[in-house]
């Protein structure tokens, strides 16, 4: 009797360990509407003083027409102190335009924007700029190309570049540069014209990429700006005609260029007899990184994460290494041992810690199909999203891994994806998830958790930590029984140790902070 009671109490400690005290603070505006129902937060900026500048983009729906941001000024306590709405209009002869992104320079904000004029034949980009306090805007241009060169307008998707066409802001992590890259046209030579201009908008770098290979034949994985701005890496993967012959492996090859003033450098390389489907770049002070999962039968069922290090200024390649996933990584994913391979992995972001360390975030997503059938013939069809498990693993500097951790998660939608996914975040050594759910924690075996389905009628918010061990606890933020408002989780945006999220049901919003 003794012996049950004990290993009944071992059990009950196992699944109460999940749901120890995670230090954070929360603080929220007050409930506010918006003439515009839809917005999203774009960037959150410290003052200063203690406060934050918020810019909000929004745009109308079917009955009120109209794209712009609002600029909101908050003091520390999340009480509004400025406001300012300024809508995007454009005259008759600009045929096309889109809003690549928008950057701050002390109290300056500038909106960068990238249109089409008919009657210059021009894509024109442009900084919209002015001062947080008087939000007098004014545009200057930032440079031309002629519409003979550039591929017919098609803007991308964010996070997600397209090596087709288009054009693309890219800002570097401590947000004091930016790159704006445009597809120029050309079948036979893969053709990127590209612009590295530092916050106050002062240009680095012009400069035309071409790849003597056909344009479909060039997929572009990655573009960054270094961190003192003057430095631009691409990273492509490459279907050469000799890889094509490789008996192993993957049939292509990952090209890194480096792209400086007055130099540029080429360093090529491939995964041997694995499959790396895709691989990111992270540049750090004294490293240049190239992550990403391999296979060793085909490209979409993962095996663990391969890490490439390269000097940043000679591309020298100083390591490589192929890390199969964990043990424990198995038992979250599986619940015991099993030689099984992940597949539809997709990156959702790159965290470094205070001490160099890596922590590598994907996301378990796919789509698919139901299609209904009336009682009269026809019918239609509707697509699902999924976002399911979050796969998370700690890198070192020697590029093994320090740990391998399976979040468990079951979540699909076929509308509106902001309240599903989650938004990662790192304070010192320790991670941190933010993820909604719209029921409590669910325990599975061997001391595992799931989180369930969401909607904006019932959605708790909580935080998940990880710390530098790979042990992890989680803890509800809110219930959703205590807020108005659903929040967006997905649409984040980060300032120091503090993350901001808008919550909104129907034309309600409210804006909160969490520090850690």
């Amino acid at each position: 009797m003794k012996k049950n009671l004990f290993c009944l109490a071992l059990i009950l400690l196992s699944l109460f360990s999940f749901a120890q005290k995670i230090p954070f603070e929360i603080k929220k505006s007050a409930l506010f509407k918006d003439e515009y129902k839809n917005s999203t937060i774009v960037l959150a900026e410290d003052d200063g003083k203690g406060g934050v500048v918020i810019v909000r983009s929004y745009y109308g729906g079917t009955f009120s027409t109209g794209f712009g941001y609002y600029f909101e000024h908050y003091n520390s306590d999340l009480k509004l102190i400025k406001e300012f709405e300024y809508e995007i209009k454009y005259s008759k002869v600009v045929r096309q335009s889109s809003v690549l992104g928008i950057i701050m320079d002390g109290e300056k904000v500038h909106i960068i924007d990238f249109i089409y004029e008919k009657d210059q034949k021009a894509y024109i980009c442009s900084s919209i700029s002015a001062s947080i306090n008087d939000f007098n805007f004014k545009k200057t241009e930032l440079f031309r190309v002629d519409s003979e060169e550039i591929r017919q307008f098609a803007f991308l998707g964010f996070g997600v570049f397209d090596s087709d066409s288009g054009a693309r802001m890219i800002v570097n992590e401590d947000r004091t540069a930016f790159a704006v890259t445009v597809d120029i046209k050309d079948r036979n030579v893969e053709t990127h014209k590209m612009f590295v201009f530092d916050q106050s908008l002062k240009k680095n770098i012009d400069y035309t990429f071409k790849r003597d290979i056909k344009d479909r034949k060039f997929v572009y994985e990655n573009i960054d700006v270094s961190r003192d701005g003057k430095t631009i890496y691409i990273l492509g993967k490459v279907y050469t005609e000799e890889q094509r012959k490789k008996k192993e492996g993957g049939k292509y090859q990952y090209e890194l260029t480096s792209i400086s003033e007055g130099s540029v450098k080429t360093q090529v390389f491939d995964s041997e007899e694995h499959f790396a489907a895709s691989l990111k770049t992270i540049v750090l002070d004294d490293r240049l990184v190239c992550i990403g999962f391999y296979s060793d039968r085909k490209d979409r069922r993962f095996k663990g994460i391969c890490y490439s290090e390269l000097n940043p200024i000679t591309l020298e390649i100083k390591k490589v290494k192929y890390n199969t996933f964990t043990e424990q990584f198995l038992v979250d994913k599986y619940g015991k041992d099993k030689d099984k391979e992940l597949k539809n992995l997709s990156f959702r972001k790159i965290i470094t810690t205070s001490n160099g360390d890596i922590i590598f975030n994907a996301e378990e997503f796919y789509l698919t199909v139901s299609t209904f059938t009336g009682p009269y013939g026809g019918g239609s069809s509707q697509t699902i999203y999924h976002y399911d498990d979050i796969v998370t693993a700690r890198i070192n500097k020697n590029g093994e891994i320090v740990w391998a951790r399976n979040i468990n998660k079951r979540q699909k939608t076929s509308g509106d994806e902001s309240y599903i996914s989650y938004t990662s975040t790192a304070l010192a050594n320790d991670a941190y998830f933010f993820i909604n759910t719209g029921e409590k924690v669910r325990k599975l075996s061997n001391d595992r958790i799931q989180f369930g389905q969401t909607n904006t009628r019932r959605s708790n918010l909580n935080v998940i930590k990880i710390n530098e061990n790979g042990d992890f606890d989680y803890q509800e933020i809110l219930d959703d029984e205590d807020n108005e408002v659903p929040f967006m989780v997905s649409n984040d945006v980060i300032s120091g140790n503090s993350t901001f999220f808008m919550g909104r049901k129907g034309t309600k919003k409210l804006l909160l902070k969490i520090s850690l």
